[in-house]
């Protein structure tokens, strides 16, 4: 099992400011019917150079290690308990070069099995995009090497979901506690997805005295696909030592997502004791 971590590295061979080749995929999660089984992302280069893409399925999930940070787990081999779509979808086409300040529509086809059982299926599309090769005989050959020195390639991953039939998701929480480190208080709780999909939507976490008043706020978009233990850092400058409650509630909303994108959950709230000792 690996995981991802979003890094590239460029070596800047002259005080020129080099401008990333990335490319914008749009949208950021996107939603395949049974009934219809096929879908498509757009691709947008805002660069003013031509760039090369190609499209991959990559099967992945985000979790948290032991000091409650995120990573993408990509595991070589999808385990058999995981709801994954990775292995019958195909992107259309897989490669192309996009001119500057041109689109792309990517279609992903979806060939299920026939047994497929109700609920939601998920794999990530990755979309890794480079500068486009300039022919050789069109620069001067110094500006052709600089050009490809600094040509490298960046990744970006976003979600594909499969839903067929009755799709309902919601969030188990449990194990909350929370402890002090400086000014900040560090808040952990055990966050798990329910049903037959995962959930799309935000985390609210707020510290409230005593008499039920908000002090400090935060909030999480986040997809949840396997329990996770995240960990949330609330600033606690300036409040007074002692006896506080922290409030962790789900909400099915998303402001970069689409409304139908995201399912609607059960109300879900978890509220503990904390105290807060004197620094």
């Amino acid at each position: 099992m690996r995981s991802l971590k979003s890094a590239c590295t460029a070596l800047l061979l002259a005080a020129a400011p080099l401008v990333a080749q990335g490319v914008i995929v749009s949208p950021p999660v996107l939603v395949l019917d049974h009934r219809v089984r096929s879908g498509a992302l757009e691709l947008f280069n805002s660069g003013d150079r031509a760039i090369e893409v190609r499209v991959g399925i990559l099967f992945g999930y985000p979790v948290t290690d032991a000091n409650g940070e995120f990573q993408l787990v990509t595991p070589a081999t999808v385990p058999d308990s995981m709801p994954a779509a990775t292995a019958w979808l195909e992107a259309y086409p897989a490669r192309a070069t996009i001119p500057a300040g041109g689109r792309q529509t990517v279609r992903f086809l979806a060939s299920p099995p026939a047994n497929l059982p109700d609920g939601e299926y998920f794999t990530r599309v990755a979309t890794s995009s480079k500068f486009a090769a300039a022919r050789q005989d069109s620069v001067p050959a110094d500006t052709a090497r600089f050009q490809a020195q600094l040509s490298v390639e960046i990744r970006a991953i976003t979600t594909l979901l499969y839903r067929k039939g009755a799709v309902r998701t919601g969030v188990a929480m449990s194990e909350g506690r929370a402890g002090r480190v400086g000014d900040s208080l560090v808040v952990r709780a055990r966050i798990a997805p329910t049903g037959n999909a995962a959930f799309l939507g935000t985390l609210s976490y707020a510290l409230e005295d005593s008499t039920g008043h908000v002090l400090r706020t935060t909030d999480l978009p986040i997809g949840i696909y396997v329990p996770i233990d995240p960990k949330i850092v609330l600033p606690v400058e300036g409040l007074n030592p002692g006896p506080y409650r922290v409030r962790i509630s789900a909400r099915a909303q998303r402001n970069d997502l689409l409304p139908e994108t995201v399912l609607a959950i059960p109300e879900s709230v978890l509220v503990f004791d904390t105290v807060l000792p004197p620094r």
